[in-house]
C-alpha cells in the first residue's frame, strides 16, 4: 500500500522554517564573502574601469553639448584633450609651487624654533614631545653640506670609497627598474585609462543598449529607469562637486594670497582636490596649510587666520552651499558615506576613497530598483526606514516616550494638527490593534501606548499653541460650536480610549468642546456630568457592523438615548462596517477628521431643532 502522508506537526514547521532561515543567512553571507574577495583581489583589473567609468560620466555632459556642433569624435577627441590639458596643467604647476616651498623651507628654520621654545615652556610630557619635534624639524631643515659635519677635535671620516665599475650581470638593470618602475607603471595606467575613455565615449550608446540586454531580462522598463537614474544621480553629483571644489580652492587660494601666505596656488588646488574624499579630505587640507603657516609665520597670526579661513569656507560650503545645489541628488546618509569611505579606502586604498561616493550612489540606485537587494537602499538611503507612525510606535514600546514625542511635535510643526491626527497617530494605534489582535501586545503595553498617545496629543497642542501665539493656529480652526458638548467614548481597550482622546483633541482644535470617557467609564460619568449634545463612539479595527452594534447596545444600557450618535471605524472599509441591512443607523467616518465634520453638522442640526 502506498505510505500515507501526515502532516507536519508544528514543532516540525517550526523547525523547517528555521532551517530555511540559517541556510539563507548562510548563502547571504557567502555571496557577500565572495564579492568582497571579487573587489580586492580583482582591483587591478577593476580600479582602471571604475575610474573610466567616472570620468566618462564627468565628461558625458560636455561630450553631449559638443555632438551638436562637431560631431561624435571630434567632441569625444576635444573633451579629452581639455580634460588632459586641465589635470596636467594643474599637476605641473601643482610640482612647481610644492618645489618653491619645499627649497623656501629651510629659511623658515628660526621661526619653527621660536614656537617650539614657546610651547616648550609649558614643561611635562608637551615639552617632550616638542623637543622631539625640534630634533626633527632641524634633521629636516639642515643643509645637505651639514649633515655630515663632524664634531670639533673628532678625526674626519674617511673618504668613501671609488665606485666600482658596474658589471652587466643584472644589478644594473634592477636599479634601472627600481628608478622607471614608480614613473612608467602610473603613466601606463593613465594612458590605458585615457584610451578606455575614448572607446567609451565613443561608445556610450551601444554599451548602454548592451547593459540593458544583458541585465534587463524582458523588463525593459524598470531597467532603463535604473540606469537613467544612476547616470542623473552621478551626473549630478559630480557637476556640482566639481562646481564647488572649483570655488572652494579658488576661495582658499586668494584668500590666502591676501594674507601673505606663500605659494596660495598650492593650498587652493590641495584643498579643492582632497574635498573630493569625503570627510578625511577636508581635515587634511585644513591642516597641512596651517602647519606650514605655523613654519612661516614669525607670530601665531597667520595660522589662526589660516584655518579660520579654511573653516569658513568648509562649512559655508558643506552646509550651506552642497544642500542648495545637491539637494537629494546622491541619496546617501551621512554615515553611510562614513562608512562606505572605509570600506572603499581599505579595498582599494586611496583610489578607493576617491571613488566612495560614486559608488555607494551606485549601490543605492541599485538597492531601490532591485527587489532582491532593497537591503542596500534601506542600509545606505537617507530617506527614513520607518514611516513616521512605525517611528513612535516603536520608541513608545521602547520606553522612549520624550524622543516619541519629539518625532511627533516636529511632525505636527511642518504639517499641522490634523495630519499628525489622521495620517501618524491614528495609524499608529491601528497597527497596535492590529498586533493586540495576534497577541503581540499585553495589556501593559496597550496602556503605554495609550499612556503614550495622550502625553504626545497634549505636548503637540502646547507647542502648537505656544508656536501660533499671533494668531496663525486660530485663523484656521473652524467656529465656536455654541453650546455644544460632545462625548468621545472608546469602545472596548485602552486603545479605542486612545482613539477617542485623538478624536476630542482634534475637537477642541476646531473650538468644539469634548470629553473623554472609556465604555465602561460611562455608568460613573453619567451621574457626574452633564448629557451630552453629541457622542462621539470610536472603534479601531472593528471587523464588522454586528461589532459596532453590540457596543452600541451596551451605550444604550448605559444611559445614553436620544442623542445623535458618530461612529468613528478606524482601520476598516465602509463596506466591512456599514454594508448589509444589519448596518448600524448612524454616520460612520475612517478618519478623525471626518468624525469632527460629521459631529459638528450633528450639533448644528441638533441646535436649530431646539
Amino acid at each position: 500500500m502506498p505510505a500515507v502522508l501526515k502532516p507536519l506537526s508544528s514543532s516540525s514547521a517550526e523547525s523547517t522554517r528555521s532551517a530555511a532561515s540559517i541556510q539563507s543567512v548562510a548563502a547571504a553571507l557567502l555571496a557577500a564573502a565572495v564579492v568582497i574577495g571579487f573587489l580586492y583581489f580583482g582591483r587591478d583589473v577593476l580600479i582602471p574601469v571604475a575610474l573610466t567609468a567616472l570620468i566618462s560620466f564627468a565628461l558625458g555632459p560636455l561630450v553631449s553639448v559638443l555632438r551638436r556642433f562637431v560631431g561624435l569624435k571630434a567632441a569625444v577627441a576635444l573633451s579629452v584633450l581639455v580634460a588632459v590639458l586641465v589635470v596636467g596643467g594643474l599637476t605641473f604647476l601643482l610640482a612647481w609651487q610644492l618645489t618653491d616651498l619645499a627649497a623656501n623651507l629651510p629659511k623658515y628654520r628660526s621661526n619653527l624654533h621660536q614656537k617650539i621654545e614657546e610651547l616648550r615652556g609649558g614643561g611635562g610630557v608637551l615639552a617632550d614631545a616638542v623637543g622631539g619635534v625640534r630634533e626633527l624639524i632641524g634633521e629636516l631643515t639642515r643643509p645637505q653640506g651639514a649633515a655630515g659635519t663632524a664634531a670639533p677635535g673628532a678625526s674626519a671620516p674617511p673618504p668613501p670609497p671609488a665606485p666600482a665599475a658596474a658589471v652587466m650581470d643584472g644589478t644594473a638593470l634592477d636599479i634601472v627598474a627600481s628608478f622607471l618602475l614608480p614613473v612608467v607603471v602610473p603613466l601606463l595606467l593613465m594612458g590605458l585609462i585615457i584610451v578606455l575613455v575614448v572607446f567609451m565615449l565613443l561608445e556610450r550608446e551601444p554599451l548602454r543598449d548592451r547593459l540593458i540586454h544583458l541585465i534587463s531580462r524582458g523588463d525593459i522598463s524598470r531597467t532603463t529607469e535604473a540606469i537613467n537614474d544612476a547616470v542623473s544621480r552621478l551626473s549630478r553629483f559630480l557637476a556640482m562637486q566639481v562646481l564647488i571644489n572649483i570655488s572652494y580652492g579658488t576661495t582658499i587660494a586668494i584668500g590666502l594670497w591676501l594674507m601673505g601666505m606663500p605659494n596660495p596656488l598650492v593650498w587652493g588646488l590641495l584643498g579643492g582636490v582632497l574635498r573630493f574624499v569625503p570627510y578625511a579630505g577636508a581635515v587634511i587640507g585644513a591642516l597641512v596649510p596651517t602647519l606650514v603657516a605655523f613654519a612661516v609665520s614669525p607670530g601665531w597670526t597667520l595660522p589662526l587666520m589660516t584655518l579660520g579661513l579654511i573653516v569658513l569656507c568648509e562649512v559655508v560650503a558643506g552646509q550651506v552651499v552642497e544642500p542648495l545645489l545637491y539637494g537629494s541628488s546622491t541619496g546617501i546618509s551621512p554615515l553611510a558615506v562614513l562608512i562606505s569611505t572605509i570600506t572603499w579606502a581599505a579595498l582599494w586604498g586611496p583610489v578607493g576613497l576617491l571613488l566612495a561616493m560614486p559608488l555607494t550612489v551606485c549601490l543605492v540606485v541599485i538597492g531601490r530598483h532591485v527587489p532582491q537587494l532593497a537591503f542596500l537602499d534601506i542600509l545606505l538611503a537617507d530617506e527614513p526606514a520607518l514611516p513616521v507612525e512605525a517611528q513612535i510606535y516603536h520608541r513608545l514600546l521602547a520606553h522612549s516616550p520624550f524622543d516619541a514625542i519629539e518625532i511627533a511635535v516636529e511632525y505636527a510643526r511642518e504639517s499641522g494638527s490634523p495630519a499628525l491626527f489622521d495620517k501618524v497617530l491614528l495609524p499608529l494605534l491601528v497597527l497596535a490593534e492590529t498586533d493586540r489582535r495576534r497577541g503581540a501586545l499585553d495589556s501593559d503595553r496597550q496602556s503605554l501606548i495609550a499612556e503614550g498617545i495622550e502625553e504626545i496629543v497634549d505636548t503637540a497642542r502646547e507647542e502648537l499653541d505656544t508656536a501660533s501665539s499671533d494668531g496663525e493656529e486660530a485663523a484656521v480652526a473652524s467656529p465656536p460650536a455654541s453650546n455644544a458638548q460632545v462625548l468621545c467614548i472608546g469602545g472596548r481597550s485602552d486603545l479605542d480610549r486612545a482613539a477617542a482622546v485623538l478624536t476630542a483633541a482634534a475637537l477642541i482644535h476646531r473650538n468644539i468642546p469634548a470629553r473623554v470617557h472609556a465604555l465602561r467609564e460611562l455608568a460613573v460619568a453619567a451621574a457626574q456630568e452633564p448629557a451630552p449634545s453629541v457622542v462621539a463612539f470610536c472603534v479601531l479595527l472593528p471587523g464588522s457592523a454586528t461589532v459596532i452594534n453590540h457596543l452600541l447596545r451596551r451605550l444604550r444600557l448605559h444611559g445614553v438615548r436620544d442623542v445623535p450618535v458618530v461612529i468613528g471605524a478606524f482601520g476598516a472599509e465602509i463596506g466591512q462596517t456599514a454594508g448589509g441591512s444589519a448596518s448600524p443607523p448612524y454616520p460612520i467616518a475612517r478618519t478623525v477628521s471626518d468624525v469632527c465634520d460629521l459631529v459638528a453638522n450633528a450639533a448644528e442640526r441638533r441646535e436649530k431643532a431646539a
